[in-house]
Order: C-alpha cells, then sequence, then structure tokens
C-alpha cells in the first residue's frame, strides 16, 4: 500500500513539474509575440529607448556622503531632538541615460521620505534637492531643485520622490562620471 501511495505522489509530482513547464513555455511564448524591444520599450508620448541606449555607458547615481539626511530644528535649538520641526531622508538614486546628437541626456531620481518632528506642524516642506556631476575635477552639470512634500502630523512618514529630467551634458570621452545626489541647505542662489 505504500508502495502505491508513492507511485501517486509522484505521478503528481510529474503532472505538476510538466504544468510548470507548460506554463513557462506560454509566457515565453507570448514574451516573443510582443514585439521587439523597440515595440516593447515604446511608452506612449515618452521617448523610445534604443538598445543602444541600453548598452551605452550609463554613469551610476549615488548619494554624496553626509546628504542623504535633513533635518530642521526651531530658530536657536539646533541638535535639541524635542525641537525637530521635520526630519527628511533619502533612500534611493536611480538614473537612465540616452545619447542623441553627442549629448548625454540623464534622469536622474530620488526617492525618500520626511517625517514631522516633536516640534512640526501640518502643512508643505521645501526640501533642497542637489543632482551634481562630476568628470574628473570638472563639474559639468550642478543644480538645486526644490520639492514640496505635504506633511501631516501624527500621519506617520510622506513619501517622495524628487526627479530631474532636464541633464543634458557632452558625451563624455572616457568613462569617469559620478552623479552625485543629496540635500543641500544652500545657499540657494548657486547652480
Amino acid at each position: 500500500m505504500n508502495k502505491h501511495r508513492r507511485d501517486v505522489r509522484s505521478g503528481h509530482r510529474s503532472w505538476l513539474k510538466g504544468g510548470l513547464a507548460l506554463a513557462g513555455l506560454l509566457a515565453l511564448a507570448g514574451c516573443q509575440m510582443m514585439g521587439g524591444p523597440r515595440e516593447v520599450l515604446d511608452v506612449g508620448n515618452e521617448e523610445v529607448f534604443t538598445e543602444a541606449d541600453l548598452r551605452a555607458y550609463c554613469p551610476r547615481a549615488t548619494l554624496l556622503e553626509g546628504t542623504a539626511i535633513l533635518r530642521t530644528y526651531t530658530d536657536g535649538n539646533e541638535g535639541d531632538p524635542d525641537n525637530v520641526v521635520y526630519q527628511a531622508s533619502i533612500s534611493d538614486v536611480t538614473r537612465t541615460c540616452r545619447y542623441r546628437n553627442g549629448q548625454l541626456l540623464m534622469t536622474i531620481a530620488a526617492a525618500g521620505r520626511v517625517v514631522n518632528g516633536p516640534a512640526g506642524q501640518p502643512g508643505s516642506v521645501n526640501l533642497p534637492v542637489r543632482v551634481a556631476i562630476k568628470a574628473g575635477d570638472n563639474l559639468p552639470y550642478s543644480q538645486l531643485g526644490r520639492l514640496d512634500v505635504a506633511v501631516n502630523q501624527g500621519a506617520g512618514a510622506t513619501q517622495f520622490i524628487y526627479k530631474d529630467d532636464q541633464i543634458a551634458i557632452p558625451e563624455p570621452s572616457t568613462r569617469n562620471l559620478q552623479v552625485l545626489v543629496g540635500f543641500d541647505e544652500g545657499p540657494y542662489d548657486t547652480p
């Protein structure tokens, strides 16, 4: 009797494995029917990424050390945890690259969250986020942007995404670019 039960179980396993294999093949066949990479990557009005774009050099975006957290305090109470107005943090950065007419076009995105502190009030928080690109000792791009984030008292963390899609620099001749992202408290009149 035990032998019969084992045969039935192994028969079910074989059928299950066969069904999973068939499902995988159908999914693969469905992907092949969708078309080439241009058709798959074309999403409405957005620019199409070419295969060359996907294979091209795209420098990694990183958080600049010491700029991932921004904490504000009430006037005159710097460093006092009971007087924190809000705390913002950037947890992740990413990028996309395209090459067009001798230019490297980049979009940089930073994701994070804001939390009201003990001295915080509901309302809007203005976050200063800088994106800079270094090429050796040169700085071909540096832009300080601002992002308004609505924060509610007692609601916990509010997530945000900052996006800079205005980056256009000359196509690099060497792979020495560093893309740096972080909070920058100013001065705000700098590029």
